[in-house]
């Protein structure tokens, strides 16, 4: 019986071992876009916030966009005549600033998904690991009942057999003792 609950436990850890293997791509997504988010808002510090933001800058998503910003203007502009005009520079520059601040906004919601995905990786796995603890916390117990049930049985066995013993010797010795008396009429006398 101990067998089967030994063989019961290390299914537990098998199963929890091959949960958090399945967890895991999830969990690691989740600690980078933590550690990329800290970076991004600045928790990290302000130098590794500044290398954030300028490499928001040279991603291919922002580049594409700022050009696309660049260019819808300068076609207004062509368009109106007022290519080296105020207006001009201003839709250029705002163009790069909209762009970083949509860039910038939408990075922050993606790494937060993904942070939040990793956190219920985490979670989940948390969860699994309790659960697999309370099976092994009970199936260590029922390991003790099944220990101390062997005992008992045990110990009521010998107990069994001394009294078995004594008893045949009672009657052993009765058979030679004149008035059949036992072991009690040997010692009413005393020493």
């Amino acid at each position: 019986m101990v067998d089967a609950y030994n063989k019961g436990i290390a299914e537990q850890q098998r199963q929890f071992d091959t949960t958090r293997a399945d967890f895991q791509p999830y969990r690691n997504v989740g600690y980078t876009s933590l550690a990329q988010l800290g970076d991004l808002v600045g928790t990290n510090g302000a130098d590794k916030q500044a290398s954030a933001i300028d490499a928001l800058k040279a991603s291919p998503f922002y580049q594409r966009l700022f050009r696309q910003g660049q260019d819808a203007v300068l076609a207004a502009a062509s368009a109106t005549g007022g290519m080296r005009g105020g207006d001009t520079q201003r839709g250029l520059y705002d163009a790069g600033v909209d762009t970083l601040m949509n860039v910038y906004g939408q990075q922050l919601s993606s790494l937060g998904g993904l942070a939040g995905m990793g956190m219920g990786a985490t979670e989940s796995v948390a969860n699994f690991g309790q659960q697999k603890a309370n099976n092994v916390t009970n199936l260590l117990g029922q390991i003790g009942g099944a220990r101390a049930s062997g005992y008992l049985t045990r110990g009521g066995i010998n107990s069994q057999m001394w009294n078995n013993l004594g008893g045949m010797l009672e009657q052993g010795v009765s058979a030679f003792l004149p008035g059949g008396g036992g072991f009690a009429s040997l010692f009413k006398g005393g020493f």
